[in-house]
């Protein structure tokens, strides 16, 4: 069974998560983790989303994981870098401030492009609780 992402659309973008499973050879054996991959894309008109020119990628490794379930009051929470073959990627997570006090906002930049999505309460918990479940999956633990 192969499971099914987990969708976020607003009407400015849209994110979706789709775990990764771990890569294995002929004997079994993890070569690589798994990850969490993290797809998103601007809108493109109602109800509509550019996933073809301008999605930008991000996989959710061990490590980021680790950084995520860190301390949310900290400073340093919310920020992830990737660097891959001078590709360099940045994800922040912040949170709402004011009448927005409760929700998210989730920006992921790739080069000049920058995509953007608010995360109310509710979805932020049920990413967490996600990121949770992957986490055995990633190290072909379940």
């Amino acid at each position: 069974m192969f499971p099914t992402c987990f969708p976020i659309y607003k009407k400015s973008a849209a994110a979706q998560f789709t775990l990764l499973p771990p890569k294995v050879d002929e004997n079994q054996r993890i070569q690589k983790s798994g990850a969490v991959l993290l797809e998103m894309a601007p809108s493109s008109g109602e109800r509509s989303y550019d996933w073809k020119n301008n999605k930008i990628t991000f996989a959710f490794g061990m490590n980021d994981l680790v950084a995520f379930f860190d301390d949310p009051t900290s400073s340093k929470w919310g920020s992830f870098y990737h660097d891959n073959n001078g590709v360099t990627k940045k994800l922040t997570i912040s949170h709402g401030e004011g009448k927005y006090e409760g929700t998210f906002m989730m920006s992921l930049s790739s080069g000049d492009s920058r995509v953007s999505i608010s995360l109310t309460g509710g979805e932020f918990q049920v990413l967490g609780r996600l990121f949770t479940a992957a986490l055995p999956k990633m190290l072909g633990w379940a």
